[in-house]
Formats: structure tokens, C-alpha cells, sequence
């Protein structure tokens, strides 16, 4: 066991790690420039306060222990309950909204998969005290945007409305089976499921073809779909659904980004969390959600006076995983390479211009190790640096490889490459 690393957890390290850093710091650049602010909770809580409004599912994932006074912790498994915490016990007072932004580890147990570590990053953002479908609006283009940030070329955000379903049950007056039945067939998309429960649960007329609907209500072309689902409302709150929903595209068209989104009314996943929209990033050949988000504004009430939320998170990992996928680019491990190694013999004016060079944005090595000229170009081959700046007497000189690989030395002034 000494050396290993548990199943579950990976290492990064040099240029993969560097490409996740660089993504993180890309997408908390554009969090900012929305006006979302930072955000930082601890990485374990109250197992309490982190499965507040966990679903069944992920309050089996979750990673509890014992403190020392036997209260139950647990590392958490999101950033989206730790945050209404905060703003629940702690900024509720504060004027609103409030936006937040983080980007950190999380933890579940799960068995691994491709873009997705018992250990993984996410990055996102929350959005508490607004109502309106303008604050649906932008965290729906703030995703579009980010996932463009993130360099993915193709991506589909498959947008839906839990209250319309959630209408629908209420319209029908199932028993608890009957709805468990309906919801199972809805969530996996499974016309044989959903054939024996119409064959199986006694509906009206109206009722029958409320739910033999359901599987077309999706599409890209989002006003056929709303105007489709609107004939078959059954109660004022299926209708209401659709009112928000097109209010949300409305208010999304000025953004430019209603292509990449799809409406899909069957997507229920998340019934019981969330209370109004709620939304999956895709990307193609990918086989799994990049980020998911929606409207959840019962959560911050476990903690204080209730707020109306919205938010998204978005996998780190799988952001990689799918830029990797269209890009082509493999991440593979390889050292960071400066763009020269120095040899300073300690002299100060040699050392204040290495400074210089730094300050100016140049990746220096500085040689530590005393080797003379001959051990430190060897070096230098061995790690791929582009050249070896050696001070002599009052300014360096220039070593770069020729065409056989040898490095000899230049005249005039320094460049630097890459």
C-alpha cells in the first residue's frame, strides 16, 4: 500500500496539470466577468447539511465519517448545498441577488469512469434571490458561453421544465405505484414501459393523450415544442410551465445562443430537486453530461429564510475529456519546458536580469546544481529546453542545438521561443 494511490484518485502532474489549471483559471475568468464573486466552502461539512435535498442516489455516494466528538461528517459531494448554506445562516440579510462561483474537488463514491474520478473537479455558479426567468436566462447563456471558453466546438444544452411534468402527475391523481411507473418509463425513455402503463392505469380521454404526448415533446425547434405540449395542459400549473419556459427563451434570444439549446419536456431526472427549469450540457461522442443545472429554490429554506436559486456545475474532467474528444489533442503527461536555462555563476547583474526576463513573462530555470557548461547542455537535450544562456563576464551568450542536435554558440540578442 506505501507509494499507491486509492482506487478512485488520480495524480496530475506537468502538462496535464497544467491544462486543468489553465482550464479553471479560463472559467472563473468568465464567472467573473458576469459579476459572480468567489467562493470557497470547506471541504467536509455536517453530513446533515450536505444531504439537506440530496436525492436517495446521492446520499449513498456521499463519504461520511466520525469526528473525534461523534458527529457525522462528509466530504462534499457538490458545491451547490455548501453555498446555500452559506448564504441560508449567513448573507440572507445581505440585498440580492447574490452570485457566487467556485471550482474544487468533490467527492462520491462511484465506480470510475471516463471524466469522472471518485475525486473530481467542479467548476459553476449560483445565482440566490431571483425569481425571474431573466436569472434563468443568464445562467443558461453563461453555460453556452463557458462551454465555448472551454473550447468545445459542438454542444447541445437539452433544456427542460420539471413543473410541467410535475403538473401532469398532479392532473392524473395516480396512486404512488402508478407514478413511480410513469416517472421510470419518462426518465429512461422507454415506449414499452410507457405502453404498459397506459395499458395498465385507467386515464380519461384527455389524460391518455396528455401522456402518449410526453415522448414528442422534444426537439430543436423550441416554439414547436412549447405549442405542442400547451395542447395538452391539463391544469393551470402544466400551463404556467410553459409560460416560464418561453418567457426564459425570450429572454435568452438576445444572448445568441439558442441553437445550441434543445427542449426536452421528458427530462425529469431531477424531480424533487429541482422547481422549475433544469438543463444538461452534452457534447457529442461523449456518452455523458458535462454539466448539468435548473432552478432549485426550496434548498436554501433548510438553512434560512428561503430564497429563489438557480446554478450550474460543470465537470472539469469531463470538459478535458470532451475537448479532447473534438480537438483530437492527446493530454498526455510531459514536463513543462522553460523557455531557457541560465547560468547566472551568482553574479548579481547576470540574477537581476534573469528577474527582468520573469517579469516580463520568460519561463527561466536558473541551474542549481553547480554542473559546469558541458553537464548543464547535456541537460538541456535530456529535457527538450530550447537553449542555455551562460554569463560571461558582463552579458550572456546564447547556446542553441544545430542541426545535429549539438549546442553551440550564437550571436546576437537574446529570443526567446514559445
Amino acid at each position: 500500500m506505501l507509494g499507491q494511490i486509492p482506487f478512485g484518485v488520480a495524480d496530475y502532474f506537468w502538462e496535464e496539470a497544467l491544462q486543468r489549471q489553465a482550464l479553471i483559471a479560463d472559467l472563473l475568468a468568465t464567472f467573473r466577468a458576469w459579476g459572480y464573486g468567489d467562493v470557497m466552502p470547506p471541504a467536509f461539512e455536517y453530513a446533515a447539511s450536505l444531504g439537506a435535498q440530496a436525492s436517495a442516489g446521492l446520499q449513498a455516494e456521499m463519504y461520511r465519517f466520525l469526528d473525534r466528538d461523534g458527529s457525522t461528517l462528509a466530504l462534499r459531494p457538490e458545491f451547490t448545498t455548501p453555498v446555500a448554506r452559506l448564504v441560508g445562516t449567513r448573507l440572507h440579510d445581505w440585498p440580492m441577488p447574490q452570485r457566487f462561483c467556485y471550482a474544487g474537488s468533490v467527492f462520491r463514491y462511484v465506480d470510475p469512469q471516463a471524466g469522472r474520478q471518485r475525486e473530481f473537479w467542479q467548476a459553476g455558479v449560483e445565482m440566490f434571490g431571483a425569481a425571474s426567468p431573466d436569472a434563468d436566462a443568464e445562467i443558461l447563456a453563461l453555460t453556452a458561453q463557458t462551454l465555448s471558453v472551454a473550447g468545445l466546438r459542438d454542444y447541445r444544452i437539452v433544456l427542460g421544465q420539471i413543473r410541467y411534468f410535475g403538473g401532469l402527475l398532479n392532473a392524473l391523481n395516480l396512486t404512488p405505484p402508478q407514478a413511480d411507473s410513469l416517472r421510470w418509463a419518462i426518465e429512461r425513455k422507454s415506449e414499452p414501459a410507457l405502453a404498459d402503463f397506459l395499458r395498465e392505469t385507467p386515464l380519461r380521454t384527455g389524460q391518455r393523450q396528455a401522456v402518449e404526448a410526453l415522448p414528442g415533446l422534444s426537439g430543436a425547434d423550441i416554439q414547436q415544442v412549447i405549442d405542442r405540449a400547451e395542447r395538452h395542459c391539463l391544469n393551470t400549473e402544466m400551463h404556467r410551465a410553459l409560460v416560464n419556459l418561453q418567457a426564459v427563451v425570450d429572454a435568452l434570444a438576445g444572448y445568441g445562443v439558442l441553437e445550441s439549446v434543445l427542449l426536452d419536456l421528458t427530462e425529469i431526472r431531477s424531480l424533487g430537486y429541482y422547481t422549475g427549469i433544469s438543463f444538461e450540457a452534452l457534447a457529442p461522442e461523449t456518452g455523458f453530461s458535462i454539466g448539468s443545472g435548473g432552478r432549485y429554490d426550496d434548498l436554501v429554506a433548510h438553512f434560512g429564510p428561503a430564497q429563489p436559486a438557480v446554478g450550474v456545475a460543470l465537470g472539469v474532467e469531463r470538459l478535458l475529456l470532451a475537448r479532447q474528444r473534438q480537438t483530437g489533442a492527446i493530454s498526455a503527461p510531459q514536463p513543462i519546458r522553460a523557455q531557457a536555462l541560465v547560468i547566472t555563476d551568482r553574479n548579481p547583474a547576470a540574477i537581476a536580469q534573469v528577474q527582468a526576463w520573469r517579469a516580463a513573462g520568460h519561463r527561466l530555470q536558473v541551474e542549481v546544481n553547480g554542473r559546469g557548461l558541458t553537464g548543464v547542455l547535456e541537460y538541456a537535450g535530456q529535457t527538450g529546453v530550447a537553449q542555455v544562456l551562460v554569463w560571461a563576464v558582463d552579458r550572456f551568450v546564447a547556446y542553441r542545438p544545430d542541426a545535429d542536435g549539438s549546442f553551440v554558440p550564437g550571436q546576437g540578442e537574446i529570443a526567446f521561443d514559445g
